[in-house]
């Protein structure tokens, strides 16, 4: 009986022993047989999950790429060009920001040459922002703008700012701070304009919003009411701060308050008014409107102080509106989407319930697709977040809190597909998404980190 079919090789040098002996050997033997049989099991369970953590490296290695190429792109656009030139270059200025305004913000950092927005062409649809530019006297100024602007707010939207091509400096600054707040002397306090022997007073709507809300109610009543009832206000509230536009006429304000109600009896509406130069008077001075907003501001005073505290909720028949509108979104057609997403912004004076019904519905959806419409969805509402509409931007905190069970749902969608074909078309659409929001800046980068490891998982 030959006992090395399970013994040691011979050059170990060890004896041979009895039957008995040997016995423990050939268990020790199968036993190994039976562990190198689960091996293919537990090498492809490890090959798998390595193959995600390399799927996951990947994509988070590309948001990494990205993300240093944006800021190496923003840094060239920071730097200044080789001229001497005072040009700022303003992108992602609010619609309703007019050259006033920017005269206005700018000013303060020194006298200001030039100014300049570039509007929509007329047969060019509204844009949500606009470009423009603001050309300083001296260098220094403009230094001085492009450290304490950039990313600043207006009007609820941060400004990019960066150095523009020199341009030709005028002779006199066009805007220096103070000069436009002297009193003139002149009715309304009314300036030189084109013509030295013609006074104009510019209109410039309040950059307040608080104050711009108070006199739209103030021209509404007393339209709806009569003198009277302008008379008995001023002698109510000729103290109060608020209302200083009714009795200050020398301030801006009330030029703002006198034009507004004149535009209205008019004839004009709330939206859209003339812009052509008039003589409210008999005599001078000439009246030069504002440019008209793309995104008027309201006119109700209290709907506004509810709306900017949050206090207000959707009404049953708005609510079952979006409800339908969200409920609606199936696929990733582009009409569909745009329209829940708008009426999702117009609803932000409410983002927690806005936020609750677009969750239910994600919750609610059958097949994958329709879970990757939501997505798209929720994407298009963070990126109007920015827009300069009320209460826009807090849809964006709303929905911080409540990506985890979005994504919850998004994973269980990924497992439930069987083809693996439309399992990873799905897991490479989500991803995109996610590597937009990094793009947006929607959310810090570590918070997409976490939602993409959390989808990868």
């Amino acid at each position: 009986m030959q006992k090395r079919k399970f013994g040691k090789p011979l050059s170990l040098g060890l004896k041979k022993t009895s039957s008995t002996a040997t016995q423990p050997v050939k268990q020790s033997v199968f036993a190994d047989d039976a562990a190198e049989a689960q091996w293919p099991d537990e090498l492809a369970a490890k090959e798998a999950s390595d193959k995600k953590k390399r799927n996951l490296d990947t994509f988070l290695e590309e948001l990494k790429q990205e993300h240093e190429q944006e800021a190496k792109r923003l840094s060239r656009r920071a730097e200044a060009p080789p001229e001497n030139t005072t040009n700022l270059h303003i992108n992602n200025l609010p619609s309703d920001v007019d050259e006033q305004v920017l005269c206005t913000v700018f000013g303060k950092f020194g006298a200001i040459g030039s100014v300049k927005i570039l509007w929509p062409r007329g047969d060019e649809p509204a844009r949500p922002h606009n470009t423009g530019f603001v050309c300083f006297m001296e260098r220094a100024a403009a230094e001085a703008a492009l450290q304490s602007l950039s990313n600043a707010e207006l009007h609820g939207q941060p400004l990019r700012v960066s150095w523009g091509k020199p341009v030709p400096l005028p002779s006199k600054p066009l805007y220096v701070l103070g000069e436009d707040e002297a009193p003139t002397g002149q009715p309304f306090n009314a300036r030189s304009g084109v013509a030295d022997d013609v006074p104009e007073v510019q209109v410039a709507r309040p950059t307040n919003s608080r104050t711009l809300r108070l006199i739209h109610w103030t021209v509404e009543h007393v339209i709806r009411h009569g003198p009277r009832f302008e008379c008995l206000l001023i002698s109510r509230v000729h103290d109060d701060p608020r209302f200083r536009f009714l009795v200050d006429w020398q301030s801006a304000d009330h030029a703002y308050y006198r034009w507004r109600m004149y535009s209205l009896l008019c004839g004009d509406t709330k939206d859209h008014w003339r812009q052509r130069m008039f003589m409210m008077y008999d005599a001078v001075p000439v009246w030069v409107p504002p440019t008209v907003a793309v995104h008027p501001v309201a006119w109700n005073l209290e709907s506004s102080e509810s709306e900017e505290h949050g206090d207000t909720e959707l009404s049953s028949r708005t609510r079952g509106r979006l409800q339908r509108r969200v409920d609606r979104v199936q696929s990733s057609g582009r009409g569909v989407i745009a329209s829940a997403m708008a009426m999702a912004v117009e609803c932000a004076h409410a983002p927690e319930q806005v936020v609750d019904i677009v969750c239910q519905a994600f919750a609610n959806a059958q097949t994958p697709t329709a879970k990757l419409a939501k997505l798209h969805l929720v994407s298009d509402i963070l990126h109007n977040s920015a827009a300069p509409v009320a209460n826009a931007w807090r849809l964006r905190q709303a929905f911080e809190p409540r990506l985890e069970e979005v994504f919850d749902a998004l994973v269980l969608a990924h497992r439930a597909i069987d083809a693996r074909l439309r399992a990873e078309q799905f897991r490479k659409r989500v991803l995109a998404v996610l590597a937009v929001w990094e793009t947006w800046v929607v959310y810090p980068a570590e918070r997409i980190y976490e939602l993409a490891a959390k989808f990868m998982d």
